[in-house]
């Protein structure tokens, strides 16, 4: 298991502004703990997710307290009989091999994360994305030479996740990716490479989707997989921050993502809110197709940033529903916009799932879906999308 000390993936010196043709674009939060804590490093790109870390607090490193059980007998694992319940209480995995409502993933195990049950029909029929996560990367990783590491995160993705490859190839020209993104990271070695992976993805997730929504005016464009990208009217959404007093409710449990809710950031509506959502969710996939040759020594927060704008987006559709109720019914009747819902919904849910084998990846992700998982929370997907959130989860 690895042994927590303060440090930042990023390093001392933050990634540095980058301009993208429509909007500066900015990198993920991102906080990696080794041998005794975590902090963090202010994460210097500007535009819609700039954003300043915060010093680390306890770390759950998981344990006996799972999130549940494996997927029932209708996926690829049996339903267990033992196993705590989901940390939202609302889905576990089946007992005595009944069906579970994980798909085939498991949600938890001893990993103290996951996403308590994400979908409601278990079996090979639920969401999945094309990923090899055992192709084979030895002679890649034997040849790896430096001045050839974006060839070599491309080959990589190219046999473990298509779509990350997919995206990473129509982004490879990017000047900035190619001279300022291996500044940021110690490419020298080929754990150094895949450390970037994660945030190499989220990074050209942003700059996919603003660059393709020159060509939309009036519209943004994301790309979720190779084969389902979209575009979505720029509705009359409000600012961000009015999101913020749901967030402390209770008390934060994404005191280190709140800074997306407060000053200039506060003011961004819910396409910056949408675009960061999405990075996140590609990013953790990257990372999860090469989760084996990471260098376990270090914990990241590759789950807690897709965990917090998963709530984020609840409370954006809560407060929408609540205060703006216009613009909720327009929003909720649009085609495009229901898409993004319901398949960011889903991948977030799979890519947590299957991200669980890598006990690392996430810091403190466990409070945050036990808060998404909240009855009141979940019901606000049901009256969004017409469906429970497990079927959403399963079928988007």
């Amino acid at each position: 298991m690895p042994v927590p000390v303060a440090a930042s993936t990023l390093g001392a010196s933050a990634l540095r502004r980058r301009m993208s043709p429509l909007a500066l674009l900015t990198g993920p939060l991102l906080f990696a703990c080794f041998a005794g804590g975590c902090s963090g490093s202010t994460d210097d790109l500007s535009g819609p997710s700039d954003q300043t870390d915060g010093t680390g607090g306890t770390i759950l490193t998981g344990g006996a307290a799972g999130s549940g059980s494996t997927a029932g007998a209708a996926g690829d694992e049996p339903g267990g009989a033992a196993g705590s319940p989901g940390i939202g209480g609302q889905a576990t995995g089946g007992s005595g091999g009944t069906t579970g409502t994980g798909g085939s993933t498991q949600t938890g195990g001893s990993s103290g994360g996951g996403t308590g049950g994400g979908s409601g029909g278990g079996g090979s029929t639920c969401y999945r994305e094309d990923y090899h996560p055992t192709a084979d990367l030895s002679d890649l990783r034997s040849a790896y030479a430096p001045q050839h590491w974006l060839d070599t995160m491309l080959d990589t993705l190219e046999r473990r996740h298509p779509d990350g490859f997919s995206l990473m190839d129509q982004m490879k020209a990017d000047p900035w990716l190619q001279q300022d993104f291996p500044t940021y990271f110690e490419m020298s070695d080929w754990e150094g490479m895949i450390f970037a992976v994660d945030t190499a993805c989220h990074e050209e997730t942003h700059g996919w989707d603003y660059e393709r929504a020159l060509s939309t005016p009036g519209r943004h464009a994301f790309y979720l997989r190779a084969n389902l990208t979209l575009t979505a009217p720029k509705l009359s959404f409000f600012p961000r921050n009015e999101l913020l007093s749901y967030a402390q409710q209770g008390g934060s449990v994404t005191a280190f993502y709140d800074d997306y809710l407060t000053g200039e950031q506060g003011t961004y509506d819910f396409v910056a809110l949408a675009d960061e959502l999405n990075a996140y969710i590609n990013g953790l996939a990257c990372a999860t197709s090469v989760g084996d040759q990471f260098d376990d020594e270090y914990m990241v927060s590759y789950r807690d940033g897709v965990a917090a704008h998963v709530l984020f987006l609840l409370f954006y559709i809560k407060h929408a529903r609540t205060s703006y109720p216009s613009l909720y019914a327009q929003w909720k009747a649009d085609a495009d916009w229901q898409k993004f819902v319901r398949f960011s919904w889903a991948r977030a849910h799979y890519w947590t799932d299957e991200s669980m084998t890598y006990a690392f990846y996430g810091i403190d992700d466990a409070p945050i879906w036990a808060r998404i998982n909240q009855q009141d929370n979940r019901l606000e997907m049901e009256n969004f999308t017409g469906q429970s959130p497990d079927a959403v989860a399963c079928t988007p």
